[in-house]
């Protein structure tokens, strides 16, 4: 996705190409009303990665799954990030090509294969960055994509990164409920949930703080994943049977609904696991 991309082998943006490499390129940046190419939604997490940037004066500002490089691209106008390689890494190749800043560098590569040696000499100091991507790996791919990460961060070094996930564990269940009728093997948890898991790899959390939550209506979603109205209709009724409504998550009339995902910006910092 910026959000760029899909569960799989090789999840898509994140790794696979899977569901979402048909809107790869340029379309990517008209998805979900522009969401994720919208600097004012963008504003919360720009403002997080230039406060890290100041702090630690880093040689290196790499996006994991960065898509089209809005973010980068982003970093780069607004001045911040003057003399700092900007490296967009991504494993599509319609995303890489959409880039056209020359202050964006691109490698191929997905989230939870890449080494370090691809996007940082050892020695350079790097803030890691990332936005609506650990969804992809799904349930059980969450703990192992955030102890890859942490494998390729030197201790000390900050990973900001907006992530979607929700404060309580029904609203979790329900848009799991969701993406999984529509076969998409994206998973979302809880925000304490997220937190203890990098916890556990190694991640210190530092703060956690909202960013703009994304509105999707059953026809965008259907759209996106190929689903038949007959489909979704289905999955509207079993959502409305199991969680009936949730407000500002779950909204739904007879003929349509619109389920929104809820954001949070992490800031990490890498230390001994357990710490």
């Amino acid at each position: 996705m910026h959000a760029h991309g899909s569960h799989g082998n090789a999840r898509g943006t994140k790794g696979a190409p899977g569901q979402d490499a048909a809107i790869h390129g340029a379309r990517w940046d008209v998805v979900h009303g522009g969401y994720f190419s919208d600097a004012a939604v963008a504003e919360p997490l720009l403002e997080k990665i230039e406060e890290a940037v100041a702090r630690t004066r880093p040689a290196v500002v790499v996006d994991l799954g960065g898509g089209t490089g809005f973010l980068l691209c982003q970093l780069a106008v607004r001045g911040a990030c003057g003399g700092i390689r900007l490296v967009n890494l991504d494993s599509s190749n319609d995303q890489l090509a959409a880039v056209h800043s020359r202050a964006v560098e691109c490698v191929r590569a997905s989230i939870d294969r890449f080494i370090r040696a691809d996007v940082a000499a050892e020695n350079a100091c790097v803030v890691w960055i990332m936005r609506s991507a650990l969804h992809y790996f799904g349930e059980q791919g969450l703990l192992p994509v955030l102890e890859h990460l942490r494998r390729q961060a030197k201790e000390g070094e900050v990973f900001v990164h907006q992530t979607a996930c929700f404060e309580h564990e029904r609203e979790a269940r329900c848009l799991n409920t969701l993406y999984r009728g529509m076969h998409t093997g994206k998973w979302y948890p809880t925000a304490g949930y997220l937190r203890r898991m990098l916890g556990k790899a190694g991640w210190r959390v530092g703060e956690m703080s909202a960013a703009p939550a994304l509105p999707l209506t059953d026809h965008e979603l259907a759209r996106r994943y190929g689903m038949t109205e007959e489909a979704m209709a289905c999955i509207r009724a079993d959502l409305e049977r199991q969680f009936g409504g949730i407000a500002g998550v779950l909204e739904s009339s007879p003929n349509q609904f619109c389920a929104c995902l809820h954001y949070r910006i992490a800031v990490c910092t890498a230390v001994q696991p357990g710490r």
